[in-house]
């Protein structure tokens, strides 16, 4: 069963608060009582947090309230992996740790991004249920990418384009506000696209030991959590953080899991598998995904994944799937 993590309750409540909303007014009849939230730890059942938002709705009687809780919340709020993804060293550390990290928050939840002809586009997809709720948790997940955007390159930075998967809202001016335009209604998937060159601009205001620290205290944290339990499982959420054609070297993927590479090399050996073999695994997962793309073409999938030429990408994803890329498309186009 899907669980949420506490923290993202008492964003809710803190929220609702500055509507007048008092915290016992939005927990009535909840079976989330203030006495478990005083547990760090906590976690609930998507559906209660769910009815929490859908309550949170009526009671305040604001329809953009998403956008308004993810755009006022302060970094604080959002507990241990605020404070370290605040400290990454670059956007592209943040989004890798958002990756990493993610299921201390939600579970059940993707995240990834990918770079094409100088745009970096992240997604990210959860499990769906009410629309109202959909659209709300998209507001907020959307609306808190956008700010991270502004920690790491600048206050004046904005996303080229958000996509929204529901239709239009009667309060779209309040997205225009935030996103600046690049608001998009209807779409296939959830995410943002932005320059590329965001992603490497070193961020001024971190600070490596703190940072190193929360990793530490972060990692123990989903140790805790059971999810992911294994550094294939931690390498499998590191990759999809990452660009398919960059996907690091063992030494760059060991230190951004805060281990050395000869350590992370005996750790995989434990559980049976090589770092070779789960890059192609991530490889073959998104040659997959992206040949399904029928905008895509093979030459396109190729290059996105670091191949010299279709050639090498033909022969690499015949020896992974036993088929050519032509056939698999023909087979699973979307």
């Amino acid at each position: 069963m899907t669980q949420v993590s506490g923290v993202l309750v008492r964003v809710l409540l803190d929220a609702v608060q500055s509507y007048g909303v008092a915290h016992e007014a939005l927990l009535l009849g909840s079976p989330c009582t203030m006495q478990q939230l005083e547990n760090v730890a906590v976690r609930i059942d998507l559906a209660v947090f769910r009815d929490l938002n859908l309550r949170a709705l009526e009671l305040t009687a604001d329809p953009a309230l998403g956008l308004h809780v993810a755009e006022r919340a302060s970094e604080a709020a959002f507990d241990l992996v605020g404070h370290l993804v605040s400290h990454a060293p670059t956007l592209r550390d943040a989004l890798g740790l958002c990756a990493q990290f993610q299921s201390l928050f939600m579970d059940d939840v993707t995240l990834g991004f990918d770079e094409r002809d100088g745009t970096a586009r992240w997604r990210c997809a959860f499990v769906r249920g009410d629309p109202r709720f959909d659209a709300m948790w998209s507001e907020f997940i959307l609306t808190g990418m956008q700010r991270a955007l502004r920690v790491f390159a600048g206050s004046t930075v904005s996303a080229q384009a958000a996509y929204f998967e529901h239709p239009r809202p009667a309060h779209h001016a309040a997205y225009a506000r935030i996103f600046r335009g690049a608001e998009r209604f209807g779409q296939p998937f959830t995410g943002l696209d932005f320059s590329t060159q965001l992603l490497d601009r070193p961020q001024l205001h971190r600070h490596s030991e703190l940072h190193a620290m929360l990793l530490s205290q972060a990692e123990r944290a989903l140790d805790r959590l059971g999810t992911p339990t294994s550094y294939s499982e931690r390498l499998q959420h590191y990759f999809l953080a990452c660009p398919p054609a960059r996907i690091p070297d063992m030494q760059a993927a060991a230190r951004a899991l805060g281990l050395g590479a000869r350590s992370l090399r005996r750790r995989l050996a434990e559980e049976g598998v090589s770092y070779r073999e789960l890059v192609q695994t991530a490889l073959e997962s998104l040659a997959r995904h992206m040949l399904r793309d029928p905008r895509r073409s093979v030459q396109e999938v190729g290059h996105a994944l670091g191949f010299s030429d279709v050639t090498a990408f033909h022969r690499a994803f015949k020896r992974w799937t036993g088929t050519t890329p032509q056939d698999y498309r023909l087979t699973h186009a979307k």
